[in-house]
């Protein structure tokens, strides 16, 4: 049988405000890099990336800016992981590669944090109808010091754990359970919502029942959340 839920922890970033990737993938296009180029740099380095020590609080701003600049513009290593990326996803490979790239990380960054200023109307609505039906709410947020999202909707959640704070980031499992301990339930008792399947992943290998959140459907995740609620919501008897 499987367990009631209790919870729901989101993520910011694409699923309570816009997508970064909106505005990455915009500028992938005024560049003419091909599509996801930005994105594969962006993960190549794994954990020890700069923009992923960021979110640690590990760097300062423009600490982060130089390497970040630095490791988007290495064009050999980016080129060698997009070439693994094309493998893994049967595309074409012998799309030619740019020898070289101008990526300015400040620009980049800022049309990013430009484009997470807009709310996701649905998905603030949401957790308020939550609130309001008896669950408990955490945010759950790979993000960085200072930053603005964090202070407009810490108000909307019981619970709001930041990595630029807690100095961990998802995917780690000990972030997911921080959250868990401080809403008080364990991870099969919580529903989790993302937008990158990684993150996804790890939730649902703590327990957790998952939804990925897709740019511009928005709603149908909303929809999910009370489908799932009807059948394994502690608080099923609240009108959904």
């Amino acid at each position: 049988m499987e367990d009631t839920i209790k919870a729901v922890i989101f993520d910011v970033g694409g699923v309570l405000v816009k997508s970064p990737f909106i505005a990455i993938s915009a500028y992938e296009r005024e560049l003419g890099l091909p599509g996801n180029y930005i994105n594969v740099s962006l993960s190549r380095r794994g954990a020890e990336g700069a923009f992923q020590r960021y979110e640690r609080g590990e760097l300062s701003y423009g600490e982060f800016v130089d390497q970040w600049t630095e490791e988007l513009n290495d064009t050999e290593a980016n080129n060698l992981a997009y070439h693994k990326y094309l493998q893994r996803h049967e595309l074409d490979t012998r799309m030619v590669l740019p020898q070289q790239t101008r990526v300015n990380g400040e620009t980049l960054f800022a049309g990013m944090m430009a484009v997470a200023e807009t709310p996701n109307e649905c998905m603030v609505e949401l957790v308020r109808w939550l609130k309001a039906c008896g669950y408990r709410v955490a945010a759950l947020t790979n993000n960085f010091r200072d930053a603005g999202d964090s202070d407009k909707l810490k108000p909307l959640f019981d619970v709001f754990v930041e990595s630029a704070v807690e100095g961990l980031r998802k995917p780690d499992p000990r972030f997911y359970l921080q959250a868990c301990n401080r809403l008080e339930v364990s991870p099969c008792e919580a529903l989790f919502l993302d937008d990158i399947p990684v993150n996804v992943r790890a939730a649902k290998e703590l327990g957790m029942e998952v939804i990925r959140v897709e740019i511009g459907r928005e709603t149908l995740a909303v929809d999910k959340v009370k489908r799932i609620l009807r059948a394994r919501g502690a608080y099923s008897s609240a009108k959904i």
